[in-house]
């Protein structure tokens, strides 16, 4: 009877220690898997932060990223303001913002700069509005303090838009946006893809894209708090923008699912190509803090070193 208890004390000492290496397994795993949670918009720049979790580039160093849609710049900023956000997808004058405003946030890198072989922003006419009208005094859609009207005084130097007096009027949300340019509530908007081919479709004008730019668009962005996280990150998204350049059908689909491509669009889209990834320079940061400053927004310059890893 004693040996029995001795044997059958033995059999639940080597499941116990079966279950404690397993429940120490999964502990580590967890513990190792550390949770960045980006904030993120409906829109192209962001596919490649869609393949790295799908692929599980971000898995494999480690990070459970967590892609956290927003329908506004204006919902994504206040959740990064309240600490609901560790980064977030955006442009340098939101960072810029935030940081003014003491979010110690930091870019990561550039998601997508201006390229001549594929428009990301155009501006639009409406349809409604008649091509006598073109030149001559046009309201445009807008969000101020941000890229896009950064993009619009830009493009007000350009010789298609001489003939224009380019009036900036603020509309947050881009569906509405949309909306009002083709109902002629509003005579001009500058849109991003895909708006800009859904509104071409719908009979809206073209007039310029950002094609002849050259300067960064959206950027990504880490709080200091998750600034550790940065080099796993980067070569995680890095694998992500290079798997998405060499097979771009691939990710149709995804694309499809997570950039609100209109349904007649879905064939014809075309696939982008995105930027190796950098860190903006010096002169770039510089170029669009002048702006800002121009526009009050910013009192004085914030140094550089403030902004990058």
């Amino acid at each position: 009877m004693v040996k029995r208890i001795k044997k059958n004390d033995g059999k639940k000492r080597i499941k116990l220690v079966w279950l404690l290496v397993v429940l120490f397994s999964l502990a580590a795993g967890s513990v190792s898997a550390e949770t960045l949670r980006m904030g993120i918009l409906p829109v192209i720049d962001t596919l490649p932060l869609q393949v790295g979790v799908t692929e599980g580039y971000f898995k494999a160093e480690n990070l459970d990223v967590k892609l956290v849609p927003f329908s506004s710049a204006m919902e994504r900023n206040t959740a990064m303001h309240s600490g609901q956000l560790d980064g977030f997808f955006g442009d340098m004058p939101a960072t810029l913002l935030l940081v003014r405003n003491n979010i110690p946030v930091r870019f990561l890198t550039i998601s997508y700069a201006t390229d001549k072989r594929q428009r990301m922003f155009g501006l639009m006419v409406s349809p409604e509005l008649p091509a006598a009208r073109e030149q001559g005094k046009l309201t445009v859609a807008i969000s101020k303090a941000s890229i896009i009207e950064y993009l619009l005084d830009h493009i007000k130097q350009l010789p298609e838009t001489q003939m224009m007096q380019l009036e900036a009027v603020e509309i947050k949300r881009m569906p509405l946006r949309l909306q009002m340019l083709l109902t002629g509530k509003i005579d001009a908007a500058l849109l991003p893809e895909p708006l800009v081919s859904l509104a071409e479709n719908r009979g809206a004008r073209l007039v310029v894209t950002d094609q002849p730019m050259d300067m960064p668009l959206t950027v990504l962005n880490i709080h200091t708090d998750k600034r550790h996280l940065a080099e796993s990150f980067m070569k995680a998204y890095t694998q992500s923008v290079n798997a998405l350049n060499q097979r771009p059908e691939k990710y149709r689909l995804l694309m499809t699912k997570t950039c609100r491509i209109p349904g007649n669009l879905v064939d014809t889209f075309p696939m982008y190509q995105y930027p190796a990834p950098r860190i903006p320079t010096q002169a770039e940061v510089q170029q669009v803090q002048d702006w800002m400053m121009k526009k009050g927004l910013l009192h004085q310059p914030i140094p550089y070193q403030r902004l990058i890893p």
